[in-house]
């Protein structure tokens, strides 16, 4: 004899999301993306930013595409930029009819993946797919010449396709949050947080590369005082920036962020101590920290004098996480971290 059960919705466990996107980003953000979008394809009209933001009038640009056909963009602005951004949460260069935005030497890309090894019988070598950007990126010199001859893929860099992973992996912690309490979902976090450093070691590396191999104008590179790009420290290689180029990379709004975000990466890589607490409060400024690191990479663009990417614009306008107890313990007590949380699996604070 058999029996179908019928549970009723009210009777059916509930789902409990801890973590929730706030309904704004961090403060500041997408005024510092519309400003340099505007700055980047406005930048013959001059105006200043108040001017820029108080303006209604819009402009039309032109741009050649791939095949050389001249395109015209949609009415833009400052105003047309913050307003959209705003609205939809992201920029969509196609939704200006824009071209997409990189600097060619940080972002550009061939991304390319094989399933075949052909070669004629007897033959020693197979057909072979290199990788001509580079060169073009950091000049003839340069010693990375990529190839590929049989099933695999390569990228001439990892910097766009990580950034999209950071935002989808973001995105997915704060969406399938009602798992945040499994340990598969504070691995998911140590992904997060250590894609974010390796982002900006790509484009500290590649800094140093151009300069090594592609000098601009006005900078300096002395490998004697800059020292070898390898097993340095992140701190180490950020003074790089203003040894090449003579200017002060002023990170204090970044600087707490930095800091602290350092530390969880090194404790998750090397957990010295062994032991690790996370309380989703903190998970919580974690999450938020990532964009902040966004925004260092955004001001690092700035003093090297290049743009930003497409990429990088949408990760620093994601929204802001807000962790959301359940409503039997809204009431909370204050949290004391070295006693109840994460710096009481911490030996010291790492302040440098």
């Amino acid at each position: 004899m058999s029996m179908i059960l019928d549970v009723s919705e009210a009777d059916a466990p509930k789902v409990h999301y801890f973590f929730k996107f706030d309904e704004k980003p961090i403060s500041g953000s997408i005024t510092e993306v519309s400003t340099l979008l505007t700055n980047h394809f406005l930048k013959d009209i001059k105006k200043n930013m108040t001017q820029w933001k108080t303006g209604n009038q819009t402009y039309i640009v032109s741009w050649p595409d791939n095949a050389g056909v001249t395109q015209k963009s949609k009415p833009i602005s400052y105003k047309v930029f913050s307003q959209k951004i705003r609205e939809s949460g992201a920029y969509n260069h196609t939704e200006f009819n824009l071209p997409k935005i990189e600097c060619y030497w940080l972002d550009n890309s061939v991304d390319l993946s094989m399933n075949f090894h052909k070669f004629d019988a007897g033959g020693k070598e197979a057909l072979t797919v290199k990788d001509g950007t580079p060169e073009k990126q950091f000049g003839p010199e340069y010693p990375i010449k990529p190839q590929l001859d049989r099933e695999g893929h390569f990228f001439t860099t990892f910097q766009p396709q990580l950034i999209k992973k950071i935002i989808q992996r973001r995105s997915d912690l704060i969406n399938n949050s009602h798992l945040a309490t499994d340990p598969d979902w504070v691995m998911d976090l140590r992904y997060l947080i250590n894609d974010i450093f390796s982002l900006i070691d790509i484009t500290l590396n590649q800094f140093y590369i151009k300069a090594k191999y592609d000098l601009q104008a006005g900078w300096t590179f002395d490998e004697s005082k800059l020292g070898g790009k390898n097993g340095r420290r992140l701190m180490d290689k950020l003074k790089w920036i203003h040894q090449i180029t003579g200017k002060n990379l002023d990170y204090e709004p970044e600087k707490d962020s930095l800091r602290r975000l350092k530390e969880v990466r090194n404790h998750f890589n090397h957990f010295d101590p062994p032991s690790l607490v996370i309380t989703l409060e903190e998970a919580e400024i974690w999450l938020n920290d990532v964009i902040v690191l966004g925004l260092l990479l955004i001001r690092i663009r700035k003093t090297i004098n290049v743009t930003i990417s497409d990429e990088l614009a949408n990760l620093v306008i994601q929204k802001k996480a807000k962790f959301v107890p359940q409503a039997a313990f809204s009431e909370r007590l204050p949290l004391d971290s070295k006693k109840n949380g994460y710096y009481s699996s911490q030996w010291v604070s790492i302040t440098d």
